[in-house]
């Protein structure tokens, strides 16, 4: 129990394991090239086409389609969604559930993992932008809430119905990386559950990765820099009013 409630007051918004390879630039639909922007509408269908849901036997979070090669698909999620648990599985768009097929790790010391799954249907893959988002740029964020709006019962008989996509604004990009890579906030609302799921800018590219809800317990470190130094008094107000994520160049990093 005090497990679960230290991982809460992280800001874990989901819990799902698997040597995981990290995508090569050849298999993922990485378009640096400039785009319009999109309407709201659009940009949710590429949410809910590229977000998958990740079960474990009492817990779920998210994840995000992120490459295909061939009948293999790579997932990128947050470490807590599957760090800790055995036998996850995948759901995609459609309902379908998938086995993942590879033996799951942390990437670096950072938040975040890669899990794959095998299908011979073809299923939307996201577009990445390297670029970092600004403050006060619109941000739109999805994922699956594990819990109903009563905040007691669960959504995991929802299936893929439990689908959440907001709407903000990049409150702020950190001076430099929180603890396990965290640097964007921003003022979209997230929840339990929400974890690995996409941030997508105006164009519809994955910008970032859901990891952490807003007004978090300072006390736990979720705000201490990853350099072991803490922020202003000033900056930690503005911190702790921001859902938090990890910047997909982080990803693209360690790619590399």
């Amino acid at each position: 129990m005090r497990l679960i409630r230290r991982l809460l007051d992280l800001g874990l918004a989901g819990v799902l394991v698997v040597l995981s390879p990290v995508v090569s630039p050849a298999q993922q639909d990485f378009n640096p090239t400039p785009l319009t922007n999109l309407d709201t509408e659009k940009i949710e269908q590429i949410a809910r086409q590229t977000t998958v849901r990740i079960f474990t036997n009492n817990a779920s979070g998210s994840g995000v389609i992120i490459a295909r090669r061939g009948e293999t698909y790579t997932v990128l999620t947050n470490w807590h969604v599957v760090g800790f648990n055995e036998q996850p599985k995948l759901m995609t768009s459609d309902g379908r559930r998938y086995r993942i097929i590879n033996r799951l790790t942390q990437l670096g010391n950072v938040d975040l993992a890669v899990v794959q799954f095998r299908s011979f249907i073809h299923y939307k893959v996201a577009a990445i932008s390297s670029e970092l988002p600004i403050s006060g740029e619109p941000v739109y964020v999805a994922g699956f809430p594990m819990y109903a709006e009563d905040r007691v019962n669960t959504t995991f008989d929802q299936g893929i119905k439990a689908f959440r996509f907001t709407q903000g604004l990049v409150s702020l990009l950190a001076p430099k990386p929180l603890y396990q890579g965290y640097r964007l906030g921003y003022t979209n609302h997230i929840s339990i559950g929400m974890s690995g799921g996409s941030i997508l800018n105006q164009k519809g590219q994955l910008v970032g990765i859901n990891g952490r809800v807003k007004n978090r317990d300072p006390d736990f470190g979720v705000y201490s820099f990853e350099d072991g130094t803490e922020p202003h008094p000033l900056l930690l107000e503005q911190m702790m009013t921001s859902s938090w994520g990890i910047p997909i160049s982080t990803y693209l990093k360690l790619r590399s």
